[in-house]
């Protein structure tokens, strides 16, 4: 009489788990090559590679020109203060700020893209990334100013950078121009006077002590 034996399952079979276990390992080693974002629950972050920061007790007199994103601690890395942000190549700058190194949603304060240049005031604590920015502190540097007759888009002091008075902006290339006006460079407690978008030249009253921004347009004289 034939005698069958029962197969053993196959969660039983030692060299079963030992498979499991190198699929398992090789799967977790391409997911962390591979995984290029942050995942909240309702968010996606770009994460941006962090650099370390200075390890002199000096301030950087300029942040040197680059195209890799930089991360500063405002206090250590960086003194607190108004800074002249300037885009580098003809390519639009970024700044973010946070409350930690951590790049999610949640650690967010404020982030701004910008033409040519901005001007923006920081606070100790906060850490600021950068991309495609040379940060100088506004003191010690000159805001881009009229250049053959032309003010290109960017942030400018009324009174400073530009003299106050009456002044027509053009859209650029058929875009949809904007312009705002307000009491001052930081990006989230100014008061905002006045903002407009435009499609047509419009002509505005620029008044001593305002901070005033355009984008996709400029002024002619």
């Amino acid at each position: 009489m034939e005698v069958k034996t029962k197969k053993e399952p196959l969660y039983k079979k030692w060299w079963a788990w030992i498979v499991l276990f190198l699929i398992t390992a090789l799967i977790v080693n391409w997911t962390n090559d591979h995984v290029d974002y942050i995942q909240t629950e309702d968010n996606e972050v770009d994460v941006l590679p962090v650099l370390a920061p200075a390890t002199d007790d000096s301030y950087p007199e300029e942040e040197p020109s680059t195209d890799q994103p930089l991360t500063f601690t405002i206090g250590s890395d960086l003194p607190a203060g108004e800074y002249l942000a300037l885009a580098q190549d003809d390519s639009p700058g970024y700044l973010l700020s946070t409350r930690s190194r951590d790049l999610i949603v949640s650690e967010i304060i404020w982030q701004k893209h910008f033409e040519n240049h901005t001007i923006v005031t920081i606070h100790d604590n906060e850490f600021i990334t950068t991309n495609n920015v040379t940060l100088l502190l506004i003191d010690d540097a000159v805001v881009p100013n009229f250049i053959d007759g032309i003010l290109q888009a960017g942030t400018y002091r009324v009174g400073i950078d530009v003299p106050p008075g009456i002044y027509t902006l053009f859209p650029k290339d058929e875009q949809v121009g904007y312009f705002r006006t307000s009491t001052s460079s930081h990006p989230i407690h100014a008061h905002v006077i006045h903002q407009q978008n435009f499609t047509e030249p419009i002509t505005i009253a620029l008044n001593e002590g305002d901070y005033f921004t355009m984008m996709r347009a400029e002024i002619r004289k």
